[in-house]
Parts: C-alpha cells; sequence; structure tokens
C-alpha cells in the first residue's frame, strides 16, 4: 500500500520510558472508559476569500476521483498524493484541480477525470487529444507533482471482494475474467469489515469463478468471513479507518457504525463515481478524516462521524475531498477547512510530540483487542495528550515504534498518533 511519508521522518525519537498499556480493562482499575471526542453540532463559518471564490470558476459540479476498475474506491483515501484532487465540470466536460481550486487539466473530458489502476499516479482524461496537449499537460502535471495521463490500453480488469455463501468464505474474485485471489495485506487499509459481493463458486464447462447470487446484494464480513450484521445492501462502500460506512437500502443512501447499526435514515443520493453509459454519480462517499459530502433531495451538505449533518443539506452543491472543503451557494462556489483537518499536511499540522526515528508506510497491519477501544495519542507514553480512540477490532498500519517497541505509530480517523503494543494484534500476513 502507497502511504505518504511526512516531512517529519527525518526527526530523531527523544527519549521515552515504557508506561502501563493505554486501554481499559473490564477489570477492576482506578482509570475510566474514555470516550472519543464529540463532534460539535454548529458548523464553522463559511467564509471565503475572491480567490477561491474565483478559483472555481463556473463548475456545476466537482466530485472525488475514482480508481479507475476498483468500485466503490476513491482517490482520496490513497495517500499517494498529500493535498488532494477533485474531477470537476463545466459546460458538460470534466477536468482535473487541486484541492485549492489550481486547474491541472481542463474541463475537456467526457466523463469525469478517474486515476489508473497503477503503481505510479496516472489519470484518465477521455477525449480525443493532440500530441501537443499531452506534452503540454504532463508538463503541468509534473510541476505540480500530480502524476502523468495514462497513455496504455486496459482490458476491464478488475477484482471486487466477494463473500461465498457456501462456505463464508471472503476473498476476491476478478469481477471480468473469472477466476480469484488471496486476500492481502493491500486490503487492509479499507477496514477489518470489507463490502462484499454475496456470490458463490461455480465451475461449469471452460469457466469457473465467484458469480453474484441470484438475489445479490452486499454484506459486512472480515477476512475470516465473520458477518458484522445480517443485513444484506443493495450497494456498500468501505469504513478505511473511519466510523462510519455508506450503504444503499431502497434506492438510497445510509451510514452505518462499527457495530453494524444504521446511524442515519436512507435518505441520500449518490455523490462520486460514474456510470460509462451517463456520468451519473454512483456511490455515496465513505467518511474522509470524519466527514463525508452528503446530497439529500437535491440539497447538499456535510455528514460528521455521529451520523449528524455537521454542515446540514441546504447547499446547491458541496464536494469533500478530504482536505478543503468546497460550497456553492446562489451560483458561487466558496471554500473552508474543517476542524481537526489540516490543509496541507506539514509537521505542524500533524498534532504529533515525538516521532520515530524512521517514519514510514510498511506492510503490517495490527487490529484492536482491547473491547472498550485504545487510545490515540500525540507521543509513545500515557502522559501524552490523547487525540482519539479507535474502537476494538479497527485495523491500523504500522508506521513506527520506539525505542522499546511498546509503542506504534500509527493513523486513525485522519489523524497520526501513538498507541500501545500491549493491546494491538498483528493481523499480517
Amino acid at each position: 500500500m502507497k502511504r505518504m511519508i511526512c516531512a517529519a521522518m527525518a526527526l530523531l525519537l527523544v527519549g521515552c520510558a515504557a508506561k502501563p498499556a493505554d486501554a481499559v480493562t473490564n477489570t477492576p482499575a482506578p482509570a475510566t472508559a474514555e470516550t472519543a471526542p464529540a463532534a460539535t453540532a454548529v458548523p464553522a463559518e463559511v467564509s471565503a476569500t475572491e480567490e477561491s471564490a474565483a478559483a472555481a470558476g463556473g463548475y456545476t459540479a466537482m466530485q472525488l476521483p475514482r480508481i479507475d476498475f476498483r468500485p466503490g474506491v476513491m482517490l482520496a483515501e490513497d495517500d499517494l498524493v498529500s493535498d488532494g484532487y477533485y474531477t470537476m465540470c463545466q459546460d458538460g466536460k470534466w477536468g482535473l484541480m487541486k484541492s485549492d481550486g489550481t486547474i491541472l487539466l481542463p474541463c475537456k473530458s467526457d466523463i469525469p477525470v478517474n486515476r489508473c489502476d497503477a503503481s505510479d499516479l496516472q489519470w484518465h482524461y477521455f477525449y480525443d487529444i493532440s500530441a501537443e496537449e499531452l506534452q503540454s499537460y504532463n508538463d503541468t502535471l509534473a510541476a505540480k507533482n500530480a502524476g502523468k495521463l495514462c497513455g496504455g490500453a486496459h482490458d476491464g480488469f478488475y477484482y471486487s471482494w466477494t463473500y461465498d455463501v457456501d462456505s463464508g468464505r471472503v476473498c476476491k474474485s476478478c469481477g471480468v475474467l473469472g477466476g480469484e485471489e488471496e486476500m492481502t495485506n493491500e486490503d487492509r487499509m479499507y477496514g477489518e469489515y470489507l463490502p462484499c459481493r454475496r456470490c458463490v463458486w461455480a465451475d461449469e464447462g471452460n469457466g469457473y469463478g465467484y458469480y453474484k447470487t441470484t438475489d445479490g446484494g452486499y454484506v459486512f464480513a472480515n477476512e475470516n468471513g465473520k458477518l458484522l450484521n445480517n443485513t444484506i445492501y443493495e450497494e456498500a462502500g468501505c469504513f478505511y479507518d473511519q466510523l462510519l460506512a455508506p450503504v444503499k437500502l431502497d434506492g438510497k443512501w445510509a451510514y452505518i457504525d462499527q457495530n453494524g447499526s444504521q446511524v442515519t435514515e436512507a435518505v441520500y443520493e449518490p455523490v462520486y463515481g460514474n456510470s460509462y453509459n451517463n456520468n451519473l454519480p454512483q456511490y455515496a462517499s465513505p467518511l474522509l478524516y470524519g466527514y463525508a459530502a452528503v446530497c439529500r433531495d437535491g440539497k447538499w451538505g456535510v455528514l460528521d462521524d455521529t451520523g449528524a449533518e455537521y454542515i446540514p443539506c441546504e447547499y446547491e452543491y458541496a464536494a469533500w475531498n478530504g482536505h478543503v472543503l468546497w460550497l456553492k451557494q446562489n451560483g458561487e462556489w466558496r471554500s473552508q477547512t474543517l476542524p481537526g483537518v489540516p490543509r496541507d499536511w506539514t509537521e505542524t499540522d500533524l498534532g504529533i510530540e515525538v516521532f520515530p526515528k524512521e517514519m514510514q508506510a510498511t506492510d503490517r497491519f495490527w487490529s484492536v483487542t482491547a473491547d472498550v477501544g485504545l487510545n490515540l495519542r500525540t507521543g509513545p507514553d500515557t502522559n501524552y495528550d490523547k487525540i482519539d480512540k479507535a474502537p476494538e477490532y479497527t485495523c491500523l498500519q504500522d508506521l513506527g515504534h520506539n525505542e522499546d517497541n511498546t509503542w506504534m505509530l500509527t493513523k486513525y480517523a485522519g489523524k497520526y498518533g501513538w498507541m500501545s503494543m500491549e493491546y494491538l494484534k498483528d493481523i499480517s500476513e
């Protein structure tokens, strides 16, 4: 998995003593269970500058780029890039911009700009482009450290998660060519429970593989086949490292928590992704750093991780990619940041007081074993401030350790911090 390396990775780890495990157990103890910070119910004032309003031009829509051939997966949760992107529409054509409104590709594509499912950052830009334009656009992208245009052909090959209704087995199946692939660490970035197609294994004639059952639908299951709940959804999105995931019921989208309980009504409309036939959005957004752009009855707002509308659905449009929020009202776009979310990832934004000698993404993942959750702190000691709390079974990526290997640096709910190793279980292959 590709993960961002922050500017502070070169800093040396300062000394810190090992302290008791940072979790509350069910045994009597002086400590009491701690809860995650509650989200405010009052939105921050939406203030715009002339620059921010002008930067959005006359766009009729903005949405998150999809990763090509991965249904329901967005670019915004892939930390290949640090400042985020939007694909935007003007006069029926789509382009690409950075979070702050900087134009990377003009609105000429017939469909929303997608990211190629490649190891590096490449963009699908659908229109008859000349050789001169290709070079010019690639130069622009390179100057902004924003990848390049994709020039290759594709077979329409993609994987989706499947749940075998007969055996309870979970794996990845190739949605176009059949066959199967075992789960890997790449899948762990999407959360402990995955939105899986209900399928059956078939071996008929020359074809074999997992095929969608006649009654179809999606369920949430972990890699061992354990179901989160007994509900079958029409569509479903990922938890990632967030508290809620989007699900589709009766043609509308709702949100569920990590206990499998539905925390909103099924009243929301899809806001990103597209059908190649009609360019319409297909998916509701997962939470990004604790928030999601939502649309209800044609009006837009922002949902928080309690399931409340932090910004009520009263706007003409809302676009949120985890970095900069854009809202449209009376035909004008205005931008703002949301509480607790940095506009750009810098050392001072991270909120970490202690850095490991090596801070980098690894292929190791850990699961929280404390039944009341595990605190995320600014340093590797219980004396450091609490940032958040991750529930039991939360899947976390290993980003580094303190000197005596008793604390791990990780990222949860869009925030970097330290967690006690005593209540973490290695689930890497």
